[in-house]
């Protein structure tokens, strides 16, 4: 596997946009926090789960917020996906396996780094409710579109245009 971008948030509301960024860069763009947190309508509360949504669309990204059980994240998700930690925090999910019979998923979490958990570990942090009888938790998944690949890296951009104003 090769290794996943990993992005620190700048202060603890900058989760949801950071993770779009990395999501982002998994895919070969590299945008800007300031253009994530204003496309994701970032407030002093930080963003919801909509405002992300959106700011991914807007991306090019096609989108769907669900709930969902740990084997449905692990075998029919695509990764990497946002998911709601702890009922106030968003981290990527961007790798499951199966080691030795046991299910270990890999966390990209802007405000910690990169870690790795348990099934149970992570389903202790991850599932917030019952639905249909079974314990569910939030995710946000993501797939690029061609829209996406057609953007240009705001990064990359905003460099260009600084440095455009230097004479020698």
């Amino acid at each position: 596997m090769a290794k996943f971008p990993f992005y620190h948030q700048h202060d603890q509301m900058d989760c949801g946009p950071t993770c779009l960024r990395m999501i982002a860069a998994h895919y070969g763009k590299r945008f800007s926090l300031e253009e994530l947190r204003e496309k994701s309508h970032f407030t002093r509360g930080g963003v919801s789960l909509l405002g992300i949504s959106e700011a991914a669309s807007n991306l090019g990204f096609r989108t769907l917020g669900v709930y969902v059980g740990f084997e449905e994240l692990k075998t029919k998700a695509p990764l990497p996906c946002i998911v709601y930690w702890n009922q106030q925090h968003f981290v990527v999910v961007y790798d499951i396996k199966t080691i030795k019979g046991e299910d270990y998923v890999y966390v990209a979490d802007p405000g910690a780094g990169a870690l790795k958990y348990t099934k149970e570990e992570f389903c202790h942090s991850w599932l917030s409710t019952r639905k249909d009888g079974a314990d569910v938790g939030i995710a946000l998944l993501l797939e690029p579109m061609p829209d996406f690949y057609d953007q240009k890296d705001v990064e990359k951009k905003k460099l260009v245009d600084s440095l455009s104003s230097f004479h020698i």
